[in-house]
């Protein structure tokens, strides 16, 4: 049975974000995959790309769980809106590691092509998860 692209997206952040098996990005991401608006897509692409932006999210925040709120899916695209929470443990926006949890939403939109995830944007809230680490004071 062939997933559809929601069960790919799903299984992506289960496996890849989440830590279970980073592996499965081999299966399920395209060789030419990129991600918009990310300085790690100057240097790489396809699956090794995808591993590198989880992990690299990984070693920033320990405990690191995303879940997926709402799924979205037509033709070969699938947006999402997710929230990701984890302890603030590597350095971000020129602040030490806090050691506070913090939460970030975005919302997201992925291309599918031959089953496999070839392209995303996303938008996250950066002011918000700037201001969680003290890289910002909150404004009113």
């Amino acid at each position: 049975m062939v997933d559809t692209n929601q069960q790919v997206i799903e299984r992506l952040y289960e496996d890849v974000w989440n830590g279970k098996n980073p592996n499965t990005a081999e299966e399920l991401v395209h060789a030419a995959y990129l991600i918009h608006e990310r300085e790690l897509a100057e240097e790489l692409q396809g699956p090794e790309l995808y591993k590198a932006l989880a992990s690299s999210t990984r070693e920033l925040f320990s405990d690191l769980t995303f879940t997926i709120e709402d799924v979205v899916a037509a033709d070969d695209e699938v947006a999402l809106r997710w929230t990701m929470v984890g302890t603030h443990d590597g350095p971000l926006f020129g602040v030490e590691p806090t050691g506070e949890q913090v939460e970030l939403t975005a919302i997201e939109i992925n291309r599918f092509e031959d089953g496999q995830l070839i392209e995303t944007w996303t938008q996250s809230d950066q002011l918000g998860l700037m201001e969680q680490v003290g890289a910002l004071q909150p404004t009113d």
